[in-house]
């Protein structure tokens, strides 16, 4: 099984009693006899019809009858409004998760076929056109921690159903398959019989384009992934341009593509429509689509809470826990906050004023960003503060340090 040794180690099979992991599970009954490992199956119940329960009832039952362990789970869930399949999918391998720890298991395996990679495939092309999630389906891959395997990525539907009746399998189809309230049944029962109609080798040919998508991701991978992290800045993100100036064109746009879809992983939110690429002041950033229209001047106190373009902060003269911004001499303990008003300017140490914009431009800030950029003032509407580009330079014997957080909730 893709040359990887199976002797003395710990296979978990996903299983959901359903023709495609009843195959599964079989051939790799078959092939203990041959080679010595332990198989531990695995079925999560996700409650979302009355009669899920036939499935744990028939695998207790096959289960004990090839004397194999069988760990089930159950999803508790309530009522479920929107992305049932993709929180489905999160609670099944999380459950999953928990059953490779518990038996120490090496290698997790799951019964995709072909026809799933086809949908996979045009489901990743519908909805987002990344290559690296139109590939996501691997026939070997790592997940937390273990091989993910999945052996039937070359064998159609068709050809589970053949070897089930060949070997007098139970199974249960899922009659949830049938309907067309997602995506994935739609294109299974009316684009996936077109396309095979119009080849019948589509199979040999989704398979190959697999495998030659991930080599070419490897490779991509190798000349991008050296390569430092660009950073979140004001909303965008932005490396120097230095770090890309060997990358042709297409490396480059790779390389964003890679950085967008890291930092959508880790929760970081954002509308992924719009972005592009600016270059300015040594920097390349990747700016957010949408305006970045000033934020409206408040009043706040030493120690107030405020929100500023989405993100929660406060101003403090005490060191305290938190991500801290930046610091500024200022005096009093009542502020204003917002954006800095255009052709601002900004008060120096020697008596005289220098123009905001030059200031923004020493600090690589481009003027799509510039209202992002938290502005304090005294009472007075003086400027203390503009992050990243200014802080008070007039400092009297009254003045005390004053630090900005930024508050996580």
């Amino acid at each position: 099984m893709h040359n990887l040794p199976l002797a003395h180690k710990k296979l978990v099979v996903a299983s959901s009693g359903g023709p495609d992991s009843m195959a599964l599970t079989h051939l790799l009954i078959e092939l203990k006899k041959d080679v010595q490992f332990d198989l531990f199956v695995a079925h999560f119940d996700h409650q979302l019809r009355q009669d899920s329960m036939k499935e744990s009832d028939l695998l207790q039952a096959y289960c004990q009858s090839q004397n194999l362990p069988l760990i089930e789970g159950r999803w508790q869930h309530g009522q479920i409004t929107s992305g049932l399949e993709s929180r489905a999918r999160a609670a099944r391998y999380d459950f999953l998760k928990r059953v490779i720890d518990q038996v120490q298991g090496d290698y997790l395996l799951t019964a995709h076929h072909n026809d799933d990679l086809l949908e996979n495939i045009l489901i990743k092309l519908i909805r987002s056109g990344n290559p690296a999630e139109m590939n996501s389906l691997q026939a070997v891959s790592n997940w937390q921690g273990v091989k993910l395997l999945r052996p039937l990525l070359a064998f159609v539907k068709d050809d589970l159903l053949m070897y089930d009746q060949q070997h007098h399998l139970p199974y249960i189809e899922d009659e949830t398959n049938k309907e067309d309230d997602i995506l994935r049944n739609r294109l299974r029962h009316h684009v996936l019989p077109l396309l095979k109609k119009e080849n019948p080798l589509l199979a040999d040919n989704v398979l190959r384009f697999s495998q030659q998508m991930n080599l070419l991701t490897d490779l991509a991978k190798k000349q991008i992934d050296h390569l430092p992290l660009s950073q979140p800045f004001l909303g965008s993100f932005r490396i120097k341009e230095d770090a890309l100036a060997n990358l042709l064109p297409n490396e480059k746009s790779y390389y964003w593509q890679r950085q967008v879809w890291y930092y959508r992983k880790r929760h970081i939110g954002f509308d992924l429509r719009g972005w592009q690429l600016y270059s300015y002041q040594g920097y390349e950033y990747l700016l957010a689509g949408g305006q970045n229209l000033p934020q409206e001047k408040a009043m706040i106190k030493l120690n107030e809470k405020f929100e500023f373009c989405n993100e929660q902060f406060v101003l403090t003269s005490e060191i305290m826990e938190g991500e801290l911004v930046d610091s500024f001499y200022a005096e009093g303990e009542c502020f204003w906050v917002g954006s800095l008003p255009s052709g601002s300017k900004l008060p120096l140490k020697n008596g005289q004023h220098a123009k905001a914009k030059k200031m923004f431009a020493r600090a690589a800030i481009p003027l799509q960003l510039r209202n992002r950029c938290l502005s304090v003032f005294d009472e007075d509407d003086q400027v203390l503060f503009v992050q990243y580009a200014y802080r008070n330079q007039r400092i009297t014997a009254a003045s005390r340090k004053i630090y900005l957080y930024r508050i996580f909730s």
